[in-house]
């Protein structure tokens, strides 16, 4: 369990460190519950947006969204991305904001600058991505105005502010969807713009508020010093995030590119699907980082290889229920053009999972400040991924992209295996575990796609799978179950 704290060695008292592990442990259950209830607002909202947007329309708007996230990481440097590193260092509240007042600045006069360039170039560039100047327009203003919630919630993250966290977790993908839906009728000829709109108006909005909020506490500081360290953290990480998106997001594009509109908007409802499992798990890594960060700080090994196994199987049974459930999802409520997607669902999901696993790895070299190692590695997957695509979606068909993402991840993860092993020797993870979960994954999403998806093996499969859970971390289970009955009973008799 995450709130039992190794004894070993490191210079903070027991008192903190049981605190810090109860807040990550609050920080990671309030981040899933908003999700949760997130993600079940999108698949609600989903059998609605793809009745009201063919499949071209939804491939468009999904392709711009990929896009933007690609664009986003170049016109603000990733300066977002140092904020964990730079706070080990900036204890102080105030000078904190100082830090985000400086990187806030800078990157949004940088975002403003490439745009100008753009505007020079904009004939071969639009060409090249398939958007108009508009619409080109349109993505940088949303990259530069969505830049102070990016920032905040990674500051909320790092200081395992729980409460803001479950706020932005509940409210932002909810209201994200319901404003979809509203554009998307209020713009009946140009749909697919209600949806790319609609996706980010919050985190917009969001947006201009927490940099309104950044710069007035920040008090308008501009540190050159703070921006020279941020930037020698996320420019050497810049190859390694948009060689991330091109993983997950270049299938979709490619499709697009190669096979049309149509395939694309189905592939992207599969993985909206499959997404669920992401969004979970990255809520639950996202404070488990700097959580490792202070655990090797104090030289809490068996801390973190503890946790770790709970974490696998945590990401391992997600994955299971989420292709389990799926074709029963798109059948009940997705329009029937958009069938085909079912079956793309499972290897999507093995992807993912693998995705997440590599995580653990990439923690250990981050912290030894291996940035370059980590984007040679996920540069070199990402071409990996780019031949695969090509020559397998040419030969088999659109649905061949979610298989060649499943090799490139397993890439992936084995690279920052060795790459983590040749600068640190310590044993962080149980490597038999997370074996043992890929090879039964594997397993078992073959198998949804030899007996296409029946699902008499697909709950047979889900079922075994819940009793290995529950045995395994049945002691667990109890005592988690024990206080917080434990807590409703104290306060139902302070309520007395």
């Amino acid at each position: 369990m995450i709130y039992k704290i190794s004894n070993r060695g490191g210079s903070i008292l027991e008192e903190n460190r049981k605190e810090d592990g109860k807040k990550t442990v609050i920080s990671m259950v309030t981040y899933l519950i908003a999700n949760v209830i997130g993600m079940a607002v999108s698949l609600v909202a989903l059998p609605i947006l793809t009745n009201l947007l063919s499949t071209a329309e939804m491939g468009i708007a999904t392709s711009f969204i990929t896009l933007k996230n690609i664009v986003t990481i170049i016109l603000l440097l990733a300066m977002y991305i140092s904020i964990d590193k730079m706070y080990v260092t900036i204890k102080d509240y105030n000078e904190r904001y100082k830090y985000l007042s400086s990187i806030y600045i800078f990157s949004s006069v940088v975002a403003v600058v490439i745009y100008l360039v753009y505007l020079v170039c904009q004939g071969p560039i639009n060409k090249m991505l398939g958007f108009n100047t508009p619409m080109m327009t349109l993505m940088f203003v949303m990259c530069v105005l969505i830049n102070g919630c990016t920032l905040m919630v990674a500051n909320w993250n790092f200081c395992n502010k729980a409460k803001y966290t479950f706020a932005y977790n509940l409210l932002a993908l909810p209201i994200s969807q319901i404003l979809s839906i509203v554009l998307v009728l209020i713009l009946p000829s140009e749909k697919y713009l209600g949806r790319i709109i609609g996706v980010d108006f919050f985190n917009i909005t969001l947006g201009i508020i927490c940099g309104i909020v950044i710069v007035k506490k920040g008090k308008m500081t501009f540190e050159k010093k703070y921006i020279k360290e941020s930037l020698q953290i996320s420019l050497p990480m810049i190859p390694h995030l948009l060689s991330q998106i091109f993983l997950s997001s270049c299938d979709l594009l490619m499709i697009k590119s190669i096979v049309g509109e149509a395939s694309a908007g189905i592939y992207s409802v599969a993985y909206t699907i499959a997404n669920i499992l992401y969004t979970i798990s990255l809520q639950i890594f996202k404070p488990w980082s700097p959580w490792v960060y202070r655990r090797i700080e104090n030289k809490e090994t068996d801390s973190i290889k503890e946790n770790s196994k709970l974490i696998m199987h945590i990401v391992w049974i997600f994955c299971i229920g989420i292709f389990t459930v799926a074709p029963e999802l798109i059948k009940l409520f997705i329009n029937s053009e958009y069938a085909e997607a079912s079956l793309i669902v499972p290897p999507i999901c093995l992807g993912i999972f693998f995705q997440m696993m590599y995580t653990f790895f990439y923690d250990i070299e981050y912290y030894h400040k291996k940035n370059k190692q980590i984007a040679v590695f996920s540069v070199i997957t990402a071409i990996v991924n780019i031949i695969l695509n090509y020559v397998a979606i040419n030969i088999w068909g659109y649905q061949a992209a979610a298989y060649t993402t499943i090799v490139s991840y397993i890439i992936l993860c084995l690279l920052h295996y060795f790459g983590m092993r040749k600068i640190d020797k310590t044993q962080y993870y149980d490597l038999k575990t997370l074996i043992t979960l890929s090879i039964a994954l594997i397993l078992t999403t073959f198998a949804n796609v030899i007996f296409n998806n029946s699902i008499l093996i697909r709950y047979i499969i889900l079922v075994i799978s819940g009793i290995y859970i529950l045995i395994r971390y049945k002691k667990l289970i109890v005592d988690f179950g024990s206080k917080a009955y434990e807590k409703v009973k104290v306060k139902g008799l302070k309520n007395e």
